[in-house]
């Protein structure tokens, strides 16, 4: 089997980020590649193929397994470590060679370097929370590259890390906990145990918990217990999803809930638990959405798949867009670039 071909059958997206212009979508998967598309080109009508995607492999030993964009870099979480490579917006470039790069610190009793799992970005203060496989929370400055604090509690990776405004940290992990933290104090604020709820349990799917995602007032979570919503002040669960596959992908989109993991589809609901969309996936399992809402309304679902899944409303499917076919990479020669206007994107109409 060719290279390409194995990337096509083996391809694992699971980061994806929208650039601070919101004007270029990016991807990472587990081979090292980052895809770029303009996401005016994923505005077109679907029988209009969108133009050339660009791709910048950062080496066969690294596993893109997060994306975060900050100002004009592109923040990539892989194993061991965090790097940020700027982006030239005008030549549609990423460089080759980073600017600044965080090692994640190996525990005294590790046997390996651990995952950068997850990453939440708190842009006005230029904080990185880095979730990752010893089962700690970095908080990383981006002015300086320091590690600041370290997060501990958690006695297995943690899978997903997300914060607000109010300097709240969410996380859950392998241990089958979501924990609450904060910025200001030393030790986690709160515990919620989703496997211990009779109503959430799933014995043969095991406890951990794959994702966690907050709004101004409730959270999300899920993993191998169902996808459920929890009152922030008062923690208690007060909605049970009934979305059939484990949950690696949970988030808040405007009024909705949207859950995906490993079945073939992801849905979306109201906030009340009313199905409202039942939206289908070619990947073998979902690990990343991103969307925006302007300039233009646009939502990119990515998992084990060699396909990106585009919508327009969010609740229906509009295209899919496969990564490896149609794709430019620095240094391609021309013949390499003919060859490529000969295996076009394959963009499919829902």
């Amino acid at each position: 089997m060719k290279e390409k071909d194995l990337k096509r059958a083996y391809n694992n997206v699971l980061a994806q980020a929208i650039s601070t212009s919101k004007q270029y979508l990016f991807a990472g998967n587990l081979f090292g590649d980052i895809f770029v598309l303009r996401i005016k080109e994923l505005d077109k009508g679907s029988e209009e193929p969108p133009g050339k995607l660009k791709i910048f492999p950062q080496g066969s030993g690294v596993d893109i397994n997060y994306l975060a964009f900050h100002r004009d870099f592109l923040i990539v979480g892989a194993v061991g470590m965090i790097y940020g490579l700027p982006w030239n917006e005008q030549e549609e470039s990423l460089a080759t060679k980073r600017s600044w790069e965080v090692k994640i610190p190996m525990q005294v009793d590790a046997v390996e370097v651990p995952d950068v799992n997850s990453m939440w970005l708190d842009s006005a203060t230029s904080t990185l929370f880095a979730g990752c496989g010893d089962g700690v929370i970095y908080q990383v400055s981006l002015e300086d590259g320091r590690i600041q604090r370290e997060y501990r509690g958690h006695t297995d990776y943690v899978h997903s890390v997300v914060g607000n405004a109010k300097g709240q940290i969410f996380s859950g992990a392998e241990d089958g906990t979501v924990r609450v933290w904060s910025t200001k104090q030393q030790e986690q604020t709160a515990l919620l145990e989703p496997h211990k709820n009779a109503n959430l349990l799933r014995p043969d799917w095991g406890k951990w918990i794959g994702a966690v995602a907050v709004n101004e007032d409730w959270l999300l979570c899920g993993g191998g217990p169902k996808a459920s919503i929890y009152h922030l002040r008062s923690l208690e669960c007060t909605r049970v999803f009934d979305f059939p596959g484990r949950v690696h992908l949970c988030e808040f989109v405007d009024d909705c809930v949207l859950i995906g993991g490993e079945h073939n589809h992801v849905q979306s609901y109201t906030l009340n638990g009313v199905l409202q969309a039942n939206i289908p996936v070619e990947h073998t399992a979902c690990y990343s959405a991103v969307w925006q809402t302007s300039p233009i309304k646009i939502m990119s679902i990515a998992g084990f798949s060699n396909k990106l899944h585009i919508l327009k409303d969010f609740r229906f499917l509009d295209s899919k867009i496969e990564l490896y076919g149609n794709v430019l990479g620095e240094g391609d020669s021309q013949d390499d670039a003919e060859e490529l206007i000969e295996d076009p994107m394959i963009v499919e109409a829902a």
